[in-house]
């Protein structure tokens, strides 16, 4: 714009009406939104194609996690501490349990037990988590390439945001249920892509994102405030003011965890209250991050969307994901969990 032309728009403001001034506040709001969650997409798109930056140190992740766990050494079947050793075996020190009688390694029960060229992992989170550049750049079969990212994706699924606090956005949105790469097995008859005669079901996901960019996000078996209070019960400060579209879901959730809560009517036009409180941050993410799995990936099957929506969480975090901020959270943030990725 030229500086005549803008500052003839800035001498007309003090002529608007407050319903124009309120169109001029959500446009700017807007434009902001788009600004900083383009410059996020950018970033963690970059990351997701070419590399995990690790501020040129090389992060040894069974060293890592080897030297933490014999620190504190604990069964992963009864959880105790008495423990001794009990010899090395492939290089790695293992343990028993005097209390089940139960032998045991530090990889023992988690996501990572069984899985093979440990020398390559670290390689393999510096480099990349694309798929196929990571298998021909570690020198791995493809599908190993999968299982990795998957195991790995495992150990950050749960780092949900801990509190969300002042103010905090909340939205549902929805992929279509998938079964991409499943062969067998298929609920319905498998279908040419794009060809849906049927009616696809809808998975509905949720975001709260507060205005520091921390966030909790869920799949979500139904819309109901049940199931919303299972995602975000605990998350949310008591003295976090939420904004949500209006909706009995919304409103109930309100009741049970006691937030201040903003009701936006967005179907009536009603897109920001009191000048501050919309909800188009969260919408904003919803968009990037629908256009992350589709565009990146060409979309993803559901049963592993929870990993993406936390690797997602994470590139889009006030502290941006690193491989020496995954290793440390593998090594750090330890704890055993079943072996749910095959």
């Amino acid at each position: 714009m030229q500086s005549e032309l803008f500052q003839n728009f800035i001498d007309s403001i003090s002529s608007l009406t407050s319903e124009q001034r309120d169109i001029l506040n959500t446009s700017l709001v807007s434009a902001q939104i788009e600004i900083t969650e383009a410059v996020e997409t950018t970033d963690s798109e970059t990351l997701c194609s070419k590399s995990l930056s690790n501020n040129n140190t090389t992060h040894d992740v069974e060293k890592s996690i080897l030297s933490k766990f014999a620190e504190n050494p604990k069964c992963p079947r009864c959880k105790s501490h008495s423990v001794g050793r009990w010899g090395i075996r492939n290089g790695r020190q293992r343990y028993h349990c005097k209390t089940c009688d139960s032998t045991f390694n530090a990889f023992s029960g988690t996501p990572l037990a069984r899985l093979r060229h440990p020398e390559k992992w670290s390689k393999y989170l510096t480099y990349s988590m694309v798929l196929r550049p990571a298998a021909a750049e570690n020198g791995i079969d493809l599908k190993t390439a999968f299982r990795w990212r998957h195991r790995f994706l495992e150990v950050i699924n749960n780092d949900q945001a801990e509190e969300l606090c002042g103010i905090t956005e909340l939205d549902e949105t929805f992929f279509r249920e998938s079964f991409k790469g499943q062969r067998e097995g298929l609920p319905r008859p498998a279908r040419k892509r794009g060809n849906d005669p049927h009616k696809a079901r809808k998975v509905p996901v949720m975001v709260a994102r507060d205005r520091n960019r921390n966030t909790v996000d869920g799949v979500l078996e139904n819309e109901s405030a049940n199931e919303l209070c299972r995602h975000l019960n605990g998350r949310i400060s008591i003295q976090a003011t939420v904004c949500a579209d209006a909706h009995l879901a919304h409103e109930k959730l309100a009741d049970k965890l006691g937030f201040d809560f903003k009701e936006l009517v967005t179907s009536a036009g009603q897109h920001v209250v009191e000048g501050i409180y919309h909800i188009q941050t969260v919408n904003s993410y919803h968009r990037h991050l629908k256009r992350w799995i589709g565009g990146i990936f060409q979309g993803v099957a559901t049963r592993y969307l929870p990993h993406y929506l936390a690797w997602r969480r994470e590139l889009t975090a006030a502290n941006k994901l690193t491989a020496g901020r995954l290793v440390s959270k593998i090594a750090e943030h330890w704890c055993f969990q079943p072996l749910t990725v095959t």
